[in-house]
Order: structure tokens, then C-alpha cells, then sequence
């Protein structure tokens, strides 16, 4: 099987990595990529080829020039944009949703809009498409007692929510998303939303239009700085363990949650095939599972949760992939599974990440690790993933925000995280910078 992957993250290097462990699978192309993740298989190689929408000529022609049969797309900006849809309207199968379905991401506004029609469980809020409007409506929350939630509707690469008990800071951050050129996050729609409480939790599914399968549960670090203080990012590291959410909760997810949500796509519509990743909160002083609600969708694999939980996955995951781009998962006789083992995932950044404010980042450093961690066989306890890197003469570089990741398998979530310290403390370059408490909070589900 010959197998293209979009983009050029710790996501895609996950990707590529377990991919390239299978059999069938000859050859991965990841377009752009990074040069740390062909260190991982002679399999993995990077191409360059011009991704412009809306047509998506150049990588359509591409993808038969090198009869490519399969192409995953890892990122949420070619999905918003519609690669999905000229890829298939070229004959080519691709794993990813829609330019419509991709909505329940790039449009929070439309995401909680099709959550309220189809009775899926999630906070209360009201949206905005004007500052003025947003700001009257603020003097009615009570922010400093209940706090406040403010969401940026397009996509803002991880760093379009806050989260706040500051009236000063909900007034600013309206203004910034919806009226301020200088902020990084841009928005034409906004949310104001109820805080919720409890543990949060992120869901996977493998979805084909009518059928799904799981593919886990992990629980991403999203604040900047530990005891989950600072900005918000992309995550700074994921855990993962089978001994929670409960089987009830998940029995619940995947029942009132990610089926419903596959059939409330289908009867509007716009199928689902793809990863389906649903950001949930569970507060579990409420009973019979009114306590779970959800956050927010994102259309595609997490990152770092791809690098938490795609070294656990067991099976065929390239046939399976496959099975649900053509709407065959039902059909398919290559049934995926988790290891029992928990995994977790540490996320090193350059200084100065996530520059939310315009503060340039420390670039362009010279990174020390040891190449016997990088990943190279299937369930190894070890695994160093890439994501803002450049190749130099003499190594690697940093050349982004999150630079690269440390992931960590173990019998208990207590000893992958000990063993995930011992390594990342190992891997150093200039102003490099990483949370001391990735795991916080693990033992919440005893």
C-alpha cells in the first residue's frame, strides 16, 4: 500500500511511524514533513508540493503520478479548506472529512448549532458576530463567581479559547478576537460560553460515513505552565490509561455522543468519514452520566494525542484507515485494539511559545538527544516524535513552537511518567521549555 500523509507535525510523525511498521504498507510520502521522522523508517520520505486551494490541482495530479492508495490528511486547515473533496472528486481515496463536515471544527458556531439540534450534551452559550454586542452581553455573566468561557469560531490553531474569572481579560480578549489586528487569533464569530467542571477528556473515533470504531481515550495538558496555569496552546502533553473514563462513561460517549453525532451528520447531509476527536469535560458528582458534556469537535487526529495513543494501537491500522475512506468499515475484517499499557506524551517547545502576544520565539538552536529513542519497531516503550524541526550540517534545529515530543509506555501511568521525565530531561537546546507535571491529576479515576 503507498500512503500520503498531510502535514508536517509530531502528529505526523506518529502517523507515519506506526504506519510504516506495517507489512503492506511500501512506501509513505508526508507532505511537507520534517526531517526527524525519516530517522523512524526508510519507508517515511518528505515531498514538497504546492497545496492550494480550491481546486488542489498540483496534489491531486501528484497523488496519480505516484498511484498513491491512500492519503491522510493530519491537519484541520486542508480539511477546512476542502482538500477532502477535490481528492475524491479526482478518484483518489483520502481519510478526512468533508469541506461541510469539517464545520463541526473550523465553525464553533456551527458545532454547537448542530449539537443543540441533534440533543448532543454540551455547555450553554450565546454567539456574537459583532464586539459591541459581545461587550453588553458580558455585563450580564457573572465572570468573577462563575467564570467565562471565550471562543474564537474559525480555526486558531489551538490558541482561540480562554478561559478566565477576569472581567478585564473577557473584555480584552473580545476585543483582540473580533477587532484587534495585532492579535494572532482572528475571528469574524465568536462564542461566549459557561464554564463547566470536571476532568476533560478527549474521545477518537474512526468514522466512515455510517460505522465507527474507537481508537481510544487521552487527556491532553493545554495550558502553557504547570498546575495548568498560562495561556492556552496546541497541548504541552497527553496521558492515556484504560482504567479511566469508567465503561459506563464511555459506554455513553460512544452511544449518545459519537453515534449520535455520525447519524446526525448523515441525516444533514454531510457523511462523516475521518477521525472524529471529541473534547469532553466529565463531572462526575453528577449521576447517570448527565455529567458528561462536550466541549468542542476537532475533525481530525489530536496532536499530542496521536502521540499518545498511536503506539498502543494494535492491528492493521493502514487496512482499517482504508476501510473507512472508502465507507467499508462494517465490511472490513482487520479489527483494530489498544494495548493494556498506558502512554504518555511530554511536549518540548522553543522560548516563547505560544507567542499569543507577538513575543518572538527562540529559534534556530542546535538539538541534543539520543537517536536510540527515536521510534522504530512497534509498541517500543520509548519513542521521540519531531514537529518544528530543520535539518543543518550538523543536526537538528528548532524551528517552531512545539519542537518535539517524548512519549512513554509502561505498565502504569505512575511508571510512564517517571520514565518520560528520566528521558525528556536528556534532550536539550536553547531556551528549550516543558511542563514538570504532564500527568497531573492521574490517579483522579481511583
Amino acid at each position: 500500500m503507498r500512503i500520503v500523509i498531510l502535514g508536517s507535525g509530531g502528529r505526523e510523525h506518529a502517523l507515519s511511524y506506526r504506519l510504516a511498521m506495517e507489512h503492506n504498507v511500501s512506501q509513505i510520502n508526508v507532505i511537507p514533513g520534517n526531517p526527524g521522522m525519516m530517522y523512524s523508517s526508510d519507508k517515511i520520505k518528505s515531498i514538497s508540493i504546492p497545496i492550494i486551494k480550491p481546486e488542489f490541482h498540483d496534489l491531486c495530479s501528484k497523488m496519480k503520478e505516484l498511484q498513491i492508495d491512500l492519503v491522510i490528511v493530519g491537519p484541520e486547515q486542508p480539511l477546512a479548506d476542502g482538500v477532502s473533496n477535490a481528492l475524491e472528486k479526482n478518484g483518489i481515496s483520502v481519510l478526512g472529512p468533508s469541506k461541510d463536515a469539517a464545520r463541526l471544527e473550523s465553525s464553533k458556531v456551527f458545532a454547537k448549532k448542530f449539537m443543540k439540534t441533534v440533543s448532543i450534551p454540551t455547555a450553554k452559550y450565546e454567539e456574537f458576530n459583532n464586539c459591541e454586542k459581545a461587550l453588553d452581553a458580558l455585563q450580564l455573566w457573572d465572570v468573577e463567581n462563575k467564570g467565562i468561557v471565550i471562543k474564537a469560531s474559525s480555526l486558531a490553531g489551538g490558541k482561540g479559547v480562554v478561559v478566565t474569572h477576569s472581567r478585564s481579560l473577557a473584555q480584552k480578549t473580545i476585543f483582540d478576537f473580533l477587532e484587534n489586528p495585532e492579535c494572532t487569533v482572528n475571528t469574524k464569530e465568536l462564542i461566549l460560553e459557561e464554564m463547566l467542571y470536571g476532568k476533560e477528556v478527549s474521545a477518537f473515533g474512526l468514522l466512515d460515513g455510517n460505522n465507527f470504531i474507537m481508537l481510544g481515550y487521552a487527556c491532553d495538558h493545554k495550558r502553557l505552565l504547570d498546575d495548568d496555569k498560562g495561556p492556552n496552546t496546541g497541548g504541552m502533553g497527553c496521558y492515556s490509561s484504560h482504567e479511566w473514563p469508567s465503561i459506563d462513561q464511555r459506554t455513553f460517549i460512544e452511544e449518545q455522543i459519537i453515534q449520535q453525532t455520525l447519524i446526525g451528520m448523515k441525516e444533514q447531509g454531510m457523511p462523516y468519514k475521518g477521525f472524529l476527536f471529541v473534547g469532553l469535560m466529565i463531572d462526575e458528582s453528577k449521576k447517570n452520566n448527565n455529567g458528561i458534556k462536550v466541549i468542542e469537535y476537532n475533525v481530525r487526529f489530536g496532536d499530542p494525542e496521536a502521540q499518545t495513543l498511536l503506539p498502543l494501537v494494535l492491528g492493521r491500522m493502514s487496512d482499517a484507515f482504508l476501510a473507512a475512506a472508502k465507507g467499508e468499515l462494517k465490511e472490513s475484517h482487520t479489527p483494530l485494539a489498544l494495548s493494556s499499557k498506558s502512554s504518555i506524551h511530554i511536549v518540548m517547545t522553543s522560548g516563547g511559545y505560544p507567542s499569543i502576544d507577538g513575543t518572538p520565539m527562540s529559534l534556530g538552536h542546535q538539538i541534543t538527544y539520543s537517536k536510540n529513542l527515536l521510534p522504530t519497531r512497534p509498541l517500543q516503550e520509548k519513542q521521540l516524535f519531531f514537529a518544528g524541526v530543520k535539518s543543518t550540517e550538523t543536526g537538528l534545529i528548532n524551528t517552531g513552537g512545539r519542537v518535539l515530543g517524548m512519549t512513554v509506555l509502561a505498565d502504569t501511568l505512575d511508571n510512564a511518567k517517571e520514565n518520560a521525565y528520566l528521558e525528556i530531561e536528556k534532550i536539550s537546546f536553547k531556551d528549550a521549555f516543558y511542563r514538570k507535571d504532564i500527568g497531573r491529576g492521574i490517579h483522579d479515576y481511583d
